[in-house]
Order: structure tokens, then C-alpha cells, then sequence
């Protein structure tokens, strides 16, 4: 009810990192999953790539599955299943995009996630910053907003991957659509120039301080 778009808005620029980390590293699947594919806005954008042939959308929403299934073609299947219960799936790049911060045990499922790929690409929201411990307020707010039930920062998310089996192979930070977007306020332009500036001259201690962004990481 809170998010009718299912993320649909923010597609095109996570999906833009997904691209540029897959490029940067020389990969070209020639299928790819998407775990928690919402309405599958990023499995869209996938699909007018050339060189990936398959896609296929898993989500346990059957609200979700019913916005996906508008823009089924022969490149894009989506399926209202949880790919979790079957062991049959293997592909070449499997995505799990915004999905661990919702899940009650996220440790159970990158272990069930761990041999159905040759790749991966996770992104994690880093929730967890010096403004967020001081005003907790905004961690509710995500929590009562879009559904986040676990916060990270930058360590834990490694940490979780690396204790799951994971190798990292390369990452990059993203920000929030609302980061992102135009604020006319005065107090809202003041606040987006001085976080632009921290994090220009330096990326870690700014995403620390601030909050805001998220990690989109490619791992084997």
C-alpha cells in the first residue's frame, strides 16, 4: 500500500550500476535471475541488452508478479515462486537487489543462495550511519516506510558475504532515490551541497556520516 510502484522509479539507475560493474569485470550471462524481482523494472532494462538472452523474475508477491507479468516478452519470464524451496536453479548471474533487509534471516537464505550461481550482484542498503544512531527516528522511518527490519553499514555487509562464502570481486556505492532527488527547501539544498561535497573529497567517511546510500557488489 505504501509502495504501489514497487521500486519500478529507481530501476534504471541501480540497474546502471549493475551494468557498469558487469562491464568493468568482463562478464556477458548469458542468462540471468532476479530474486525478489518486484515488479521487474530492472529485469526490463536488462532485457534490451543484446548480449543477455534469458531473464527470468522470481518473487513471492503475487501482487508484484501481476505488475511484472505486463511487460513478459520472450526474453523475460516471472514466476510467483520462492526460488529458495527448489534446488533445480542454477543460472550464470543471479541478482538480489534491496531483498536482505527485509528478510527475517538473511544468513539462512545466502547460504540457500549460494550454489544456484556462477555469479552474483547484491545490493544492500546502508542504513547504519553516524546521523541514523544519533536520530533513530529515521531508522523507523525506513522501517515503517519500506519494510526494513535489518540495517547495515558498509563492514557488515561485507562481513555478512564474506562469513556466507562469498567473494567479493568489486563494488560501488549508490544513492537513495530521495539522495537523489530535487529538494526546494533552503535547509534541503544547504544539507545535498554539503553532503556532495564530503563525499567528493572522501567517499567512505561521507557515506559514514551521512547515511543515504547503499552498496551494489558483484561476488562469486
Amino acid at each position: 500500500k505504501l509502495n504501489p510502484s514497487w521500486g519500478r522509479e529507481d530501476a534504471a539507475y541501480k540497474t546502471g550500476f549493475i551494468l557498469k560493474l558487469l562491464n568493468r569485470n568482463g562478464i556477458q550471462p548469458e542468462e540471468v535471475i532476479e530474486v525478489g524481482c518486484g515488479a521487474g523494472g530492472i529485469l526490463e532494462i536488462l532485457a534490451r541488452e543484446n548480449a543477455i538472452f534469458k531473464l527470468k523474475g522470481y518473487d513471492i508477491s503475487p501482487q508484484a508478479i501481476v505488475l511484472a507479468n505486463k511487460i513478459n516478452s520472450a526474453k523475460i519470464n516471472f514466476y510467483e515462486e520462492d526460488i529458495l524451496q527448489n534446488d533445480n536453479y542454477h543460472t550464470n548471474l543471479l541478482l538480489v537487489i534491496d531483498v536482505f533487509e527485509h528478510v527475517k534471516d538473511y544468513y539462512s537464505m545466502l547460504g540457500q543462495l549460494r550454489n544456484k550461481s556462477d555469479c552474483f550482484i547484491f545490493h544492500i542498503p546502508l542504513d547504519l550511519s553516524w546521523r541514523t544512531i544519533l536520530k533513530p527516528h529515521v531508522l523507523l522511518q525506513q522501517r515503517e516506510g519500506v519494510g526494513h527490519i535489518h540495517y547495515f553499514s558498509k563492514e557488515m555487509a561485507e562481513w555478512m558475504l564474506k562469513d556466507s562464502g562469498y567473494s567479493i570481486i568489486d563494488w560501488e556505492y549508490s544513492a537513495s532515490l530521495s539522495d537523489r532527488g530535487l529538494d526546494v527547501s533552503l535547509k534541503g539544498k544547504i544539507k545535498k551541497i554539503l553532503r556532495k561535497l564530503s563525499y567528493a573529497i572522501n567517499k567512505n567517511i561521507s557515506v559514514k556520516l551521512w547515511g543515504g546510500y547503499s552498496m551494489m557488489i558483484l561476488a562469486k
